[in-house]
């Protein structure tokens, strides 16, 4: 009996001395990868560190770009702002662009800028001329030619008036073509008779009339500022 509990206390010994062995490994390779981790968790940890620490410079770096764009946005609008301001100022528009290509138009057509300037500066409000002026008769000029020295000047030269018809037989009044020239204005062409037209002479504004009371014959009235 007491060979038999040797051997069996012997197995027995056997037995948990193999789970302890199994045991200890099992702690070693838990202790290990205990380990691991914590070496793996170490290394993550310092990798989101640096990572974030990264992000917050760029983060950084970009408030501070953000923050240059700003400024050159607002300095740009303020030199886009003042750009306009000076356009308005120094570019004509409206009533003014047109009196301003119509000067460059006279000076491109060989007038004097001198003159340019003169005429805007004696400008002054147009008045209307009513006073009796006196009427001229001469002849209307027949035919397609019109003659250099046709029709007849008034105010001194400063208004030109020629009656011309095709023929003779055409009736005046209604085929009668009527051309106005006015120093410094371009001629106006006018169909038929009477003619009750307003020129421009400077400030004032003069009333002229055409007829034609006697055949072959007309005759032009204008106005004057009675002195």
């Amino acid at each position: 009996m007491s060979r038999e509990r040797r051997r069996r206390r012997g197995q027995f010994a056997l037995r948990a001395a193999k789970w302890l062995l199994v045991l200890g490994i099992l702690a070693g390779l838990g202790v290990v990868a205990y380990q691991s981790g914590l070496e793996l968790a170490g290394t993550e940890v310092t990798r989101l560190e640096r990572r974030l620490a990264d992000v917050g410079a760029e983060a950084r770096d970009l408030q501070l770009r953000n923050s240059r764009l700003e400024g050159e946005l607002r300095q740009a609008r303020e030199a886009n702002v003042a750009l306009q301001r000076r356009y308005d100022r120094d570019v004509p528009s409206g009533a003014s662009a047109a009196v301003f290509s119509l000067a460059q138009q006279r000076i491109a057509a060989g007038v004097e800028r001198e003159r340019i300037e003169q005429v805007l500066r004696d400008a002054g409000p147009v008045r209307r001329c009513e006073a009796r002026g006196t009427a001229r008769r001469f002849a209307i000029v027949y035919g397609a030619r019109i003659p250099e020295t046709a029709g007849i000047e008034l105010a001194e030269g400063l208004v030109r008036v020629v009656v011309s018809t095709a023929a003779q037989t055409d009736d005046i009044n209604r085929t009668a073509q009527v051309v106005v020239t006015v120093a410094g204005q371009d001629p106006q062409t006018f169909t038929g008779l009477p003619q009750r037209q307003v020129v421009t002479l400077g400030n004032a504004e003069l009333a002229l009339s055409v007829t034609s009371e006697i055949r072959g014959f007309a005759t032009a009235a204008l106005t004057n500022c009675g002195g």
